[in-house]
């Protein structure tokens, strides 16, 4: 509310004309797995398959089940919370000891002091090497036999000392001219240090391609200060390209942004750099000695207008390559089971499915996936599990004979016998031929990606309580053939033990054909539709009640409540989520012994519509001289 001194009006407005009456906010899906890159045990939220590739890099051979299934359902229009598995990757590092840095907040805490670490796990951060490029020399100095080292000081013929800054071999050396133009003793000649023509090591690449010769920054001049700019690159040695620029960053540790951010290269690079992480400080040998060393505060140097100084240069040594990075992708049990508990808590992460992906090492462990996922949405009792059975139940494994349809039947139930009756959990019997474009081969694939996705859809055209399945919105993609196409006989069978059939029927292609929940005892929740309504219903009355939480408990409060619900459930009505409703939330259930123990309570009863699962048409031959109502009474 906007602050006022005196008793007054102010008039606001609020555009809610845009907004979405039911459902508000965007659907929202969540897996764990091995990845390439990213963050290791750290939700991130991904909006596309570009951003999925951005963050956990391409498929590979071993995690392309779970990549495929993720990359599927952000086809449906979906989003995903991604969390990459912590397995037994670890970290590029400028020394080549890898360390474990799953997150930004994991290197805050100084889980590692290397001067330079790739910011993801992996084989990939063994590519990257890094380059700091200071203001570098001033000029180069032809003398032979000179025996200098960096650091040291060559004196002209003028007696004026200046810095080595790079020894460049025995016969010639650059320096940093201080206050002073170079006079070279007698028999030396000095040139013009040339920025642009420096190289990086032995890429070929040039200081010029990274950014122009950094000077100083407007915070240091303000400060009696020059020459704190550097730029920070990092090179993909297998590409032998720039990968990334940071450029006109700062040595001083306290330097900012004309708008107030901190401009200092280590917290800049930390905060926003997509390869590398910059942590333990540089060594003597990898800064001239003129002036005081970076990484100071710009008060620490002293600094006036009648004593300015120029800041120490960092030397072209102080970058490195990074090495020791390692991938495993086979994670066990226990790993995903720790990746997927990071969805477990509701109050700090949203979600509306959870996906299994694809297989685990084997049917073990794929099973003991399923159930891991399951117990996600069992525990949260706000989203749905998707389950897809384990591929070996449906396709022979390497050099084994095709399973029958009646393997393949008997295999798919059984694998699902080992996930509990919950109505929060959705089982298909898909395993989708599809084509794998990243690494140019076809894949057998787990369909729950798919079955989250078509209720993804459902809700976009229609709602939540619209039924997923069937021919007008249960369509499946990128279907090359489907390793099992159950029969009539088997559907039945599959849909007795609450498996949702994946089918491909002439002239409709691949459709999920039912909408059971993985509840096994007859009830309104053992449809998908019903469930998805509830759960609809049930986080509109969380964020109503949250709303009430520490108000006055009396009628004002709980007419206001009961209006708020009865106008949203009038709304669903209307939209076919019920046929009926009523709220209850007055004296009869918040009596004065309720009231007395700081509660609130509030009852609401649904009729909810209910898809059809069995049509019956009888189609009835008469005599011509008949008349229907002689024959119906009608």
């Amino acid at each position: 509310m906007a602050s006022q001194v005196s008793p007054g009006v102010v008039i606001r407005e609020r555009d809610f004309s845009n907004a979405v009456v039911v459902g508000a906010t965007a659907i929202r899906g969540a897996i764990a797995s091995s990845f390439r890159t990213g963050p290791v045990g750290k939700i991130v939220n991904i909006g596309s398959e570009r951003e999925l590739i951005d963050v956990f890099g391409t498929p590979s051979e071993a995690n392309a089940g779970d990549w495929l299934v993720a990359s599927e359902f952000l086809r449906y229009g979906g989003q995903l919370a991604v969390v990459r598995a912590a397995t037994g990757v670890v970290n590029a590092t400028e020394s080549g000891s890898g360390v474990l840095i799953g997150d930004k907040d994991a290197f805050d805490a100084g889980v590692t002091s290397e001067k330079f670490a790739a910011r993801y796990a992996g084989t990939e951060g063994n590519n990257l090497s890094v380059v700091i490029v200071d203001r570098g020399a001033d000029y180069v100095i032809a003398k032979t036999g000179h025996g200098l080292a960096v650091g040291g000081t060559y004196t002209d013929d003028a007696s004026v000392g200046h810095e080595v800054y790079e020894v460049i071999n025995a016969n010639s050396f650059s320096i940093v001219k201080g206050s002073a133009v170079p006079t070279p003793a007698a028999g030396d000649t000095a040139t013009a240090w040339d920025y642009n023509s420096q190289t990086i090591a032995s890429t070929g690449l040039t200081y010029k391609a990274i950014g122009p010769r950094p000077g100083t920054s407007a915070y240091a001049e303000e400060r009696f200060l020059s020459y704190d700019e550097v730029h920070v690159a990092v090179v993909d040695t297998a590409t032998n390209t720039i990968v990334e620029r940071l450029t006109y960053l700062t040595k001083l540790t306290d330097g900012k942004t004309p708008e107030g951010a901190s401009s200092y290269w280590k917290d800049y690079v930390n905060q926003y750099s997509g390869y590398i992480y910059a942590g333990a400080a540089l060594s003597a040998s990898e800064v001239t000695t003129v002036g005081e060393d970076p990484g100071a505060t710009a008060a620490s140097y002293g600094a006036t207008s009648a004593s300015p100084l120029v800041l120490a240069r960092i030397l072209p040594t102080a970058g490195g390559a990074l090495s020791g990075g390692t991938d495993d992708y086979a994670y066990s049990a226990g790993e995903i089971q720790a990746a997927y508990d990071e969805f477990l808590d509701t109050e700090q992460t949203s979600v509306d499915f959870v996906l299994m992906g694809g297989n685990g090492a084997n049917e073990n462990d794929t099973i003991a996936k399923a159930q891991a996922v399951a117990a996600v949405a069992n525990s949260r009792k706000d989203c749905i599990a998707f389950i897809s059975p384990w591929t070996g139940t449906q396709v022979a494994t390497s050099g084994g004979s095709a399973l029958t349809p009646a393997l393949q039947l008997s295999n798919t139930i059984a694998f699902f016998d080992n996930i509990s009756s919950s109505s929060y959990v959705v089982l298909d019997s898909g395993i989708k031929y599809t084509y794998d474009r990243f690494n140019d081969k076809y894949r057998y694939v787990g369909c729950n990606g798919d079955v989250a996705g078509v209720c993804v859809s459902t809700s976009s055209s229609l709602d939540d309580w619209f039924s997923p399945a069937g021919l007008n919105r249960g369509g499946i993609q990128n279907v090359v053939k489907l390793a099992f196409n159950p029969n009539k006989a088997q559907r039945d069978d599959l849909y007795t033990n609450r498996v949702n059939p994946i089918v491909s029927m002439v002239g409709s292609g691949p459709v999920l054909f039912g909408d059971k929940t993985g509840l096994a005892s007859p009830s309104a929740f053992d449809r998908i539709n019903v469930r998805r309504l509830f759960l609809n219903v049930e986080k509109r009355a969380k964020g109503l009640a949250e709303s009430v939480l520490f108000e006055q408990n009396d009628s004002t409060t709980r007419g206001a409540f009961a209006a708020s619900m009865t106008s949203y459930l009038a709304e669903v009505q209307a939209r076919r989520g019920v046929t009926d409703f009523l709220v209850v939330c007055d004296d009869t259930n918040n009596t004065p012994e309720v009231i007395d123990r700081n509660e609130f309570v509030a009852e609401l009863y649904l009729k909810p519509t209910r898809s059809i699962n069995y049509v019956t048409v009888t189609v009835t031959a008469t005599k011509t001289g008949v008349s229907f109502a002689e024959v119906i009474g009608r």
